[in-house]
């Protein structure tokens, strides 16, 4: 969970404002592991709540689309939205709020922007070799065992023929 006070700020008049640095080593948020997130946060009271805006970055835990290792992807999360004030409803649009001890959960706003900030298809590495298409070993720690074989597909055999006509010529 990623947790601000936001007691001062959210009671405070509108126009009023504070910024927060945030430092965590390690968070859970929802299905994804982030590590060493960090940044500075704009708070600004406004009419419908809080605004907050800022710049975070960290290290999200996720897949490599070539060989399918766990890595971790640096990411960096544009966060700007409205923190609903004590007393308001929660909906899709406005999924955290200021509870009646002053604390706000961003835990939903984290894992939304985070998930935003991940490349479609993540690369552990621009060398990344991938892995085998016959036997599925990971070409990245050693050469696989198994002999490649290519396979032609028999509709395309009549070009194969075209090739041998051509180079008889």
């Amino acid at each position: 969970m990623i947790k601000l006070i936001l007691s001062t700020i959210a009671y405070a008049k509108v126009g009023a404002q504070e910024s927060v640095d945030l430092h965590i080593d390690q968070a859970l948020v929802g299905d994804l592991e982030l590590i060493q997130l960090q940044g500075n946060l704009q708070l600004t009271r406004v009419a419908e709540g809080v605004s907050i805006h800022g710049e975070l970055d960290t290290q999200v835990k996720t897949e490599c689309a070539r060989c399918l290792t766990p890595f971790f992807q640096p990411v960096t999360i544009e966060l700007e939205d409205i923190i609903s004030l004590p007393g308001a409803e929660l909906t899709e649009e406005r999924p955290v709020r200021v509870n009646k001890d002053g604390w706000a959960d961003l835990t939903p706003l984290v894992r939304e922007y985070a998930w935003l900030g991940l490349p479609v298809n993540p690369i552990c590495s621009p060398d990344c070799k991938g892995i085998c298409p016959e036997c599925g070993g990971n070409r990245n720690t050693g050469e696989c065992t198994c002999v490649e074989t290519v396979t032609i597909d028999p509709r395309w055999e009549a070009l194969r023929d075209l090739m041998s006509d051509s180079d008889q010529a």
